[in-house]
């Protein structure tokens, strides 16, 4: 298996990507109310370590600059569509985002609210069930450039695809550099180009209208779910031999 390479050297990371922490944070009322039932916001915060870690105590003290245990460095929004509700799916996603009424409006039958569309019937391996949407992915400045966006989406992706017939994402640009005036079509392209080979990465393939869908029958996604992971054992322990400042 051919590892990927970080586009920045593993000597400016700022801390052991193998020590990055999950959490995940969903509430909701006990009696739902409007679309509560219909569509979940689940917010994965990324955190370097547990606030608990004792362990690595030395590493803080040692001076090297590595963030604090339990400190955030990035976070994950995913939402679960849910089926058989009685609510119309795709107003429902329309009130919350224009992104997530771009997604669905992709993966619905022409009524939006009988189920799903014959396209996505026939891409999907089994079109019955939930859906769950990958909006977005947020990493801290200095831990991105070393190919760690595709492994934790993939990571909050198996956690929360239970029950779901697929994962749709839709690739863009979540951030603008500065001038955002200035940035041209040509450099919008390329930025999505980049951004859809992440999630192709980790099992995504182009479905319609910009959106990209994960088959969750399929095996593929968990052997590059596989794949990622290694990477990340890589990277981690090419961290740990680097050599001492």
């Amino acid at each position: 298996m051919t590892l990927a390479m970080p586009r920045r050297p593993v000597s400016e990371l700022p801390g052991d990507p193998a020590r990055l922490h999950f959490h995940y944070g969903y509430g909701h009322p006990a009696v739902p109310y409007d679309s509560e039932d219909t569509l979940e916001s689940w917010y994965v915060t990324v955190t370097y370590g547990m606030a608990s870690d004792e362990e690595w105590e030395d590493e803080e003290d040692g001076g090297d600059g590595a963030p604090a245990a339990g400190s955030e460095i990035g976070h994950l929004i995913l939402w679960r569509l849910r089926d058989y509700t009685g609510d119309n799916r795709w107003e429902v996603a329309d009130a919350e985002s224009g992104d997530l009424e771009v997604i669905v409006s992709a993966v619905l039958g022409r009524s939006q609210r009988d189920g799903y569309s014959a396209a996505f019937e026939k891409a999907v391996t089994h079109p019955v069930g939930d859906l769950l949407i990958l909006d977005r992915v947020s990493l801290d400045k200095e831990w991105r450039g070393f190919g760690l966006g595709p492994a934790l989406a993939g990571e909050a992706v198996r956690r929360l695809s239970g029950g779901c017939c697929a994962v749709a994402v839709f690739p863009a640009m979540g951030e603008y550099p500065e001038g955002r005036e200035q940035v041209t079509e040509a450099y919008r392209r390329q930025a999505k180009k980049k951004i859809a080979a992440l999630w192709e990465s980790i099992g995504f393939q182009p479905f319609r209208r910009g959106v990209w869908l994960l088959d969750t029958a399929l095996c593929q996604p968990e052997e590059l779910m596989q794949a990622r992971r290694a990477e990340l054992r890589a990277l981690g322990t090419a961290f740990q031999r680097r050599p001492s400042a």
